[in-house]
Formats: C-alpha cells, sequence, structure tokens
C-alpha cells in the first residue's frame, strides 16, 4: 500500500548540517564555511521524500540562500523550497517560523512531517503548531543536541537511523529503505558526524519485534553509540 502524501518541513542548522548552534560564534563561521551533514540523513531524505513536498524552514539569513542551495546539492538532498528568514525585518525568530508554518498550512492541504533540533525553538514551534492543527500533524522528530526536555509526543533522535525506525513502523517507510539509511550511517568513521561531541549523548534503542531483519542493524547502532559515549567519557577523564 502506497503511504498517503505528505509535507516534509525541516530545520537546517544542527538538523541537516553540523552547525553548532549552542554557540553563536561557531553556528556563523559553520554558516559560511562548514560542508559537514550528519550521516545518513541524505539517504533519509532521499528514501523519505519520493514525491512528497519537501520544505527547507531556517531562522538563517536570505543572503547565504545560494550556500544552502550548494550544500543540500553536494549532499544529494531532493529538490526543495527554501524559506529563509529577513534578518532586518524578522527579528523575532520564533514568531518567523510561527508565520511561515502558518503560511504553509494555507497552502498545503496536505499533512505535515517536522523535523528539527533542540537547540532553539524547534520543539516549541511545531508543538505550538501540532495543537492548532492536530490532524495535520504526522510526526514530529527532534534531534537532541541539548537534551533538554520536550514537549509530550515529541520523537527525539540522534541519528537519521532512529527516524527511519520511527518511519517504518508509522508505514512510510519499507524494511529496506530503512537498512539502507542505517549502514549509511554505520559506514561513517568519523562518529562527530553521527552525534558531535556538543550534542548530548546517544542512548541504545529498543529492539522491535515488528521487524527482526532490523535487529541486527539496531544492536550495531547501539553498539556504535556506546563506542561514542566510552570515548567521550575518556576524553572526559584525560
Amino acid at each position: 500500500m502506497t503511504p498517503s502524501p505528505f509535507v516534509l518541513v525541516s530545520d537546517f542548522d544542527d538538523t541537516l548540517k553540523i552547525s553548532h548552534t549552542t554557540n553563536r560564534l561557531k553556528t556563523v563561521i559553520r554558516g559560511l564555511f562548514a560542508k559537514q551533514s550528519y550521516a545518513g540523513m541524505s539517504e533519509l531524505f532521499q528514501e523519505w521524500v519520493n514525491e512528497n513536498p519537501f520544505v527547507l524552514l531556517s531562522s538563517s539569513p536570505l543572503w547565504i540562500r545560494g550556500k544552502i542551495g550548494r550544500f543540500l546539492d553536494r549532499h544529494a538532498f531532493p529538490s526543495r523550497t527554501i524559506i529563509l528568514r529577513d534578518w532586518l525585518r524578522q527579528k523575532d525568530v520564533l514568531a518567523y517560523k510561527l508565520r511561515s508554518l502558518s503560511n504553509l498550512e494555507k497552502k498545503d492541504k496536505q499533512p505535515f512531517i517536522f523535523i528539527g533540533d533542540d537547540a532553539e525553538f524547534d520543539p516549541e514551534v511545531f508543538a505550538r503548531f501540532r495543537e492548532e492543527f492536530p490532524t495535520r500533524t504526522l510526526a514530529i522528530y527532534i534531534r537532541r543536541m541539548r537534551g533538554r526536555p520536550l514537549p509530550e509526543g515529541i520523537v527525539p533522535f540522534h541519528s537519521a537511523f532512529e527516524i527511519a525506525l520511527a518511519e517504518v513502523a508509522a508505514g512510510r517507510l519499507k524494511v529496506p529503505q530503512v537498512a539502507r539509511i542505517g549502514k549509511a550511517v554505520l559506514d561513517q568513521k568519523d562518529s562527530d558526524l553521527i552525534v558531535p561531541y556538543f550534542a548530548a549523548a546517544p542512548s541504545d534503542l529498543e529492539i522491535s519485534d515488528a521487524f527482526p531483519t532490523l535487529a541486527k542493524l539496531t544492536e550495531q547502532m547501539n553498539q556504535r553509540y556506546e563506542k561514542i559515549r566510552q570515548d567521550r567519557q575518556r576524553k572526559s577523564n584525560a
């Protein structure tokens, strides 16, 4: 059965690109020069988007639209609509994102899936949209950067594989697609491109009986997460 269509709305910094938005100076520098994408995210979006609209909603300034587009193309993200903030006229990030989502809701009649991170306002923005339009919100995924408390019903994640597991359970991805995404994450040798050093440490994933063919991948991901935690502990003790 073909999954029902939806609109995928994603943040950019520290959701797709490693930007360190918990540090303002590093965010500006990385916004101009950094080229790292989180492991497995482009594979996730390739499998996820298909014929569905993909909207990138970022509080980044209008003048780096070209850089964002080139970054997404370089990492093979699907075609998209990019919405950016006018820093002179739209100084309030929270209000800007809420207004942008309101405009999207009026334009598109399909339900939405949201993906962002907890470094700034994404959890609150997406949760407020869900409160106002509960039938239009299929899922909210938030990358754990600060590890702060999240509104109820939001799905936290550390890697693309975790989203893929949730989406196969929801019937919007198939097992082979999830396996491809998981392999892309595990094949990344640099752990900082999976969970950066400045992000909250990852927790182990539960292995579902519903998809036994994904059990080995999940176990391997937990082993990788354990190595990341051990490496951090060694560095903190050094």
